[in-house]
């Protein structure tokens, strides 16, 4: 069985959707089929009046019983923003899973820096995200 390691390091640069103080965010990771389907599903701690919130020690994993589902998965990582009120999306970013690479050879976890994208001209800021593949044992070796 794969697993997908990860951890939520940062974002900075996020839209401020409170009337008072700053934006409250936190981050919805899910592992899901590319269609939709959700496979798992965890989140950060919420970053109080924070823009440019940093996580420590905020881990994700997730078991992948089928190594070919890799090629048809992707992680989804939503930044919300939580307060009186419904949560609000504060920007969304997919990461296809067959683009992380495989941890073998004690080989340190990619780290991607993504957008969370434009709307009306404006950035609504970046994430960064530390993720590999720990490939399933080999019945070999």
């Amino acid at each position: 069985m794969s697993a997908i390691k990860g951890k939520i390091l940062k974002a900075e640069g996020l839209k401020n959707v409170d009337l008072w103080g700053k934006s409250d965010p936190f981050v919805h990771i899910f592992f899901e089929k590319c269609g939709g389907d959700k496979l798992g599903e965890s989140r950060t701690a919420t970053k109080t009046d924070d823009l440019n919130p940093v996580w420590e020690d905020e881990n994700f994993n997730f078991a992948c019983p089928d190594s070919e589902d890799l090629l048809d998965t992707q992680l989804r990582f939503q930044v919300m923003d939580t307060g009186l009120g419904p949560d609000v999306e504060l920007g969304t970013v997919t990461i296809p899973t067959k683009l992380i690479p495989l941890l073998v050879d004690g080989a340190e976890a990619t780290v991607f820096e993504v957008s969370l994208g434009i709307v009306k001209k404006k950035s609504m800021g970046k994430i960064w995200v530390q993720v590999g593949v720990l490939p399933a044992p080999s019945l070999f070796g």
